[in-house]
């Protein structure tokens, strides 16, 4: 059809729903989603984000796919669009924007993911669609409808975001979701029904073809609605640390042969593998998995992991238990398909639902008997439920179900009538293969191979490690950095007890070999790399590593506020032994995933322990944690005064009036920073001159940061969010901060005294303005908010707080009226 046959015809009740949805936005978002876009601009939006690459796996995983059927789905209505609307780009216009406004948001990137799938789905049903939407008007209405259902969802996603960035964190897009997602289930049967009605005939390949594609198209949003972790990833990695035969005597062991033994038992049968941290459990738990699949065995299996939000919950642990399960029975989907169908969710948040799907599929499988292994249990956020549900499991429908798990020591697995259970301890086999491992790198020390040192090297080390693999690995990696025979012995005779001692000996050894920038580098990433020791629980379920550009910041700030060359390369040369950063190449030469983890719990631990270590007791890289509280409102204030990125984000909050569409992470990231300073009651006991001298210009710097103009970008910054979001969350920092002052100003360390003085009037001015001018105000204290009455204002930054909250105050009542706050 010619472009002058569409302009002649008037429009159909879709064309008009398509210029209604675009009149619902503003100007600047019409002209948006107006703007010629392309799949590679989408892709470019993701690929920019630098978000952590299991993350970005996943998201791709979901776009790539439906490149090609939106392409097609562009291709049939562009010109139709184009006429009527004026989008330049029917699909891919609107779909960049979204992608934009939701690139730190993973569950609504999965949203649109699905979104987008569910739609391509009724169009594969028959492959000429294009053709019949050109000439058969039903064809065209049906099609025309689901579009309508896309730009709909595009722009309930535009309007969410653009409302306020705080909402996101407190709000949820599912309801959204679960409304675009009927009326695409509604219009695909109006599609089917206009194929029908079109006498679309195809040949029976055709349509076992696109039946098959179906099929495949229905699993695969399956698996994308279950999200599965990635499991195969971890195997992997953990494999690739297993040394030949270090696992051949757990093999041989009478209770192993005993668990894969088949006997004619229905009951659950447990194997709890138990070990010292550090004793090769999970290296060992992939050897088994790796093993038992190659023998032939069904084996489902997930390692846990403490410090990674995504693998420490019997919920994610189900979903990817049930995604592994499919894939292995395929036969097993059109069992799942109903409840997924039925739950109608974005992604599969309810454990019973995943359990009760779980429980049905293992049922009903085909195997004889399935294995479970569990990795880690000990590090599970749910490990009662894990056991309860592992314990209680009825099997006398189904398959033989055996489950092996690793932990700690410790009783995780109760007994029950209905399990059988074993335990195994990792200590109860002989050192020969750590022996082994150990004499293998005193080999390959051209320093000490050969000679009567590194026979006692090899000693040494072998008894002090106890079995622990990790610690031989750590010290056999520490003694290869010395650069002398003579040093080496010097080491054999304090060699480390325990993972404190090790941790600790190793980062000296490695720091005596940074300059003072490194140095510098190394104690913010240490300082900041624990997100969940600094910012509220809603943000750190947003994401649980340290983001890329938060990285960019600190490393910015210690290298004296020049931005650092490739922050990722330096972060992995500073970062040893307790971090590990990945950086890589994703299909783009300018786009990189950044992942950083903890190489192991126990470094994780070590970690957190540390702050409560003497200095004397600590590496130069981990000193500063004793004070972590207030060397990050130090960096927070100097990116809120000398950063560029504050300036220019107060600047955007300004001219939109709180509809801030980008990302709002970095400033809740240095806030907190400030505000848990603000929050102390615990201040650290003090024991040396330098330490004290230290503490006393840390907390100098923020006593004239809060008691002076200074601190307004951030106060201004502040305000427009919460005011926008209508969020009592500011006000309740500044109550908090007030009522930890009011214990601390007599504390017997007089600079840490003149801080709570300074927090303490600075929080009740700040709370006064935010109750009197904000939401919120009924929660503020009546003896604070007296005491401010009587004395405000009386000084320049008190008049300063309030002109912001009159300022802003339209923001959280739009009726407001400027003159109302006159009298206050």
């Amino acid at each position: 059809m010619k472009f002058d046959d569409y302009v002649e015809k008037p429009s159909t009740p879709w064309q008009d729903a398509v210029q209604s949805f675009l009149l619902s936005l503003s100007p600047i978002e019409q002209a948006a989603f107006r703007a010629p876009a392309s799949p590679d601009d989408c892709m470019a939006v993701l690929l920019a984000t630098q978000r952590r690459k299991t993350k970005l796996t996943r998201i791709l995983d979901l776009m790539r796919p439906a490149i090609d059927p939106l392409k097609r789905f562009e291709s049939a209505i562009d010109v139709i669009v184009q006429v009527n609307a004026g989008i330049a780009s029917p699909i891919w216009g609107p779909l960049k924007i979204v992608v934009t406004l939701s690139a730190d948001h993973f569950r609504t990137l999965e949203s649109i993911g699905m979104i987008i799938h569910r739609v391509i789905s009724s169009l594969q049903r028959f492959s000429k669609y294009e053709e019949l939407f050109e000439h058969n008007g039903l064809v065209q209405d049906a099609i025309g409808a689901l579009y309508c259902d896309y730009l709909d969802f595009c722009v309930r996603v535009t309007k969410f975001y653009a409302t306020s960035s705080f909402r996101t964190f407190f709000s949820s897009f599912d309801k959204d979701f679960r409304d675009v997602a009927e009326n695409i289930k509604l219009h695909s049967q109006n599609v089917d029904w206009a194929a029908h009605t079109a006498h679309i005939e195809e040949t029976q390949r055709e349509a076992e073809k696109s039946k098959s594609e179906r099929r495949a198209h229905e699993r695969g949003n399956i698996q994308r609605w279950l999200s599965p972790s990635t499991v195969d990833d971890d195997l992997h990695k953990h494999l690739s640390e297993c040394l030949p035969h270090s696992c051949d005597e757990i093999l041989t062991s009478e209770e192993f042969q005993s668990f894969i033994s088949s006997d004619s038992t229905k009951r659950p049968y447990i194997l709890a593998l138990q070990g010292l941290p550090g004793s090769g459990k999970t290296t060992t738990a992939a050897f088994m998995i790796d093993h038992m699949k190659n023998k032939g065995f069904q084996v489902l299996y997930f390692f846990f992991k403490a410090n990674d939000v995504e693998k420490r919950s019997l919920l994610q642990c189900a979903r990817t238990i049930l995604a592994q399960l499919l894939r292995s029975e395929e036969h097993l989907y059109d069992l799942v398909e109903p409840l997924y169908r039925e739950s109608g969710r974005v992604a599969a948040d309810s454990l019973v639902e995943v359990l009760r799907a779980l429980s049905a599929a293992l049922g009903s499988s085909k195997a004889t008997r399935i294995f479970i292994i569990l990795d880690a249990l000990d590090e599970s956020s749910n490990s009662n439920e894990i056991s309860q549900w592992a314990a209680a499991r009825n099997n006398t429908n189904g398959p033989q179900l055996r489950i092996l798990t690793t932990s700690r020591p410790s009783q995780f697995l109760p007994r029950s009538s209905n399990s059988n259970k074993t335990m195994l301890r990792m200590e109860s086999f002989e050192n020969s293969s750590l022996k082994s491992y150990i004499l293998d790198r005193v080999q390959s020390n051209p320093i000490i191979s050969g000679t009567d040192i590194g026979k006692k090297v090899a000693d040494h080390v072998a008894i002090a490690a106890e079995g622990v693999w990790l610690y031989g690995r750590l010290m056999m990696d520490d003694i290869d950095r010395l650069p002398s025979v003579g040093q080496i012995q010097k080491q054999l005779h304090v060699l480390p007890t325990g993972f404190t001692e090790l941790y600790t000996q190793i980062i000296r050894t490695i720091e005596t070999k940074f300059n003072p920038i490194e140095l510098r580098l190394a104690q913010q990433l240490h300082l900041w790399v624990d997100t969940n020791d600094y910012l509220p629980n809603f943000l750190v379920l947003a994401d649980d590593r340290l983001g890329y550009g938060m990285l960019e910041l600190i490393f910015q700030y210690a290298n004296d506020g020049e931005p650092v060359h490739d922050p990722t390369q330096q972060a992995s040369r500073v970062s040893g032994p307790l971090i590990d950063v990945y950086n890589e190449n994703v299909r783009s030469l300018d786009s990189q995933t950044y992942e950083l983890d903890f190489i192991h719990y126990t470094a994780a631990q070590y970690l957190e322990e540390s702050s409560n270590l003497t200095a004397a007791q600590l590496p130069l890289t981990l000193r500063p944690r004793r004070l972590r509280h207030l060397h990050r409102a130090v960096v927070a204030i100097w990116y809120f005064t000398e950063c560029k990125q504050s300036e220019q984000l107060l600047l955007d909050l300004q001219q939109s009036e709180g509809n801030h569409t980008s990302s709002l992470l970095h400033y809740f990231e240095m806030a907190y920073g400030l505000w848990n300073a603000l929050h102390l009651k615990d201040f650290p006991d003090i024991h040396d001159k330098e330490e004290a001298a230290e503490a006393e210009v840390l907390l100098q710097k923020i006593v004239e940061y809060i008691s002076t103009p200074a601190c307004l970008r951030w106060v201004e910054c502040a305000i427009i969010i919460n005011y926008c979001g209508k969020f009592p969350h500011l006000l309740w920092n500044a109550v908090d901060a007030w009522s930890a002052a009011k214990g601390s100003v007599t504390h017997r360390f007089a600079p840490y005294a003149a801080f709570s003085k300074a927090r303490m009037t600075f929080s009740q001015k700040y709370t006064f303005v935010l109750a009197t001018t904000g939401v919120g105000g009924g929660d503020a204290p009546v003896e604070l908010m007296k005491a401010a009455q009587a004395e405000y204002p009386r000084d320049e930054l008190s008049r300063a707080l309030l002109s912001l909250g009159k300022r802003w105050q339209s923001l959280a009542f739009p009726r407001f009226r400027a003159t109302e706050t006159d009298d206050l």
